[in-house]
C-alpha cells in the first residue's frame, strides 16, 4: 500500500491517523464547544479534499475535542458573513446570497462526495449545522 502521508496543519481542524487506514478529523475548538466557525468552514473543504485523495485511507472518523461534538455555527464569527450592500439591487443581493450558500454548503457536500466512508462519533452536544453528524452517519459512498 501507499506510505502514510503527512497532513498539513489546520487552525480549527486535527487530522491524524488513527490505525493503518483510519484517519480522525477531529473539530478542534473545544474553548468554543467546536462552533463552526469560518475558518472551519473553509478547513473543511481543505481536509476532505486531502482525505479524498489519500489512498492509504480507508475509513474516516470525526469526533469533537472536549465535551461537544459541536455546538453548530459560531454565530459572532459569521454575522457579517451574510451581510449584503444596501446600494445593489435586489437581483445583485440575491444572486451573492445564493453564492455565499452554495460556498458555505460546499464544506458538507465535500463530506458526501468523500470516496471513503466518514463515520460521525457523535458525543455530546450537537446543535445546527452539527446535525450533519446524526444524518445516517456516514456520508461516504464506500470506496478504500
Amino acid at each position: 500500500g501507499a506510505a502514510p502521508r503527512e497532513f498539513r496543519e489546520f487552525g480549527t481542524l486535527r487530522l491524524q491517523r488513527e490505525r493503518q487506514h483510519i484517519l480522525h478529523l477531529q473539530l478542534n475548538r473545544p474553548n468554543k464547544r467546536n462552533a463552526i466557525n469560518l475558518l472551519c468552514w473553509r478547513e473543511l473543504v481543505e481536509c476532505f479534499q486531502d482525505i479524498s485523495r489519500d489512498s492509504s485511507c480507508r475509513a474516516v472518523v470525526i469526533s469533537g475535542a472536549g465535551s461537544a461534538f459541536t455546538a453548530g455555527i459560531d454565530l459572532s464569527d459569521l454575522a457579517g458573513a451574510f451581510s449584503v450592500d444596501p446600494d445593489d439591487d435586489v437581483a445583485r443581493r440575491s444572486w451573492n446570497l445564493r453564492q455565499r450558500i452554495l460556498e458555505f454548503q460546499e464544506s458538507f457536500s465535500v463530506m458526501e462526495k468523500c470516496p471513503k466512508p466518514v463515520i460521525a462519533a457523535v458525543h455530546g452536544p450537537c446543535i445546527g449545522a452539527g446535525e450533519w453528524g446524526r444524518r445516517g452517519g456516514d456520508w461516504g459512498r464506500g470506496g478504500g
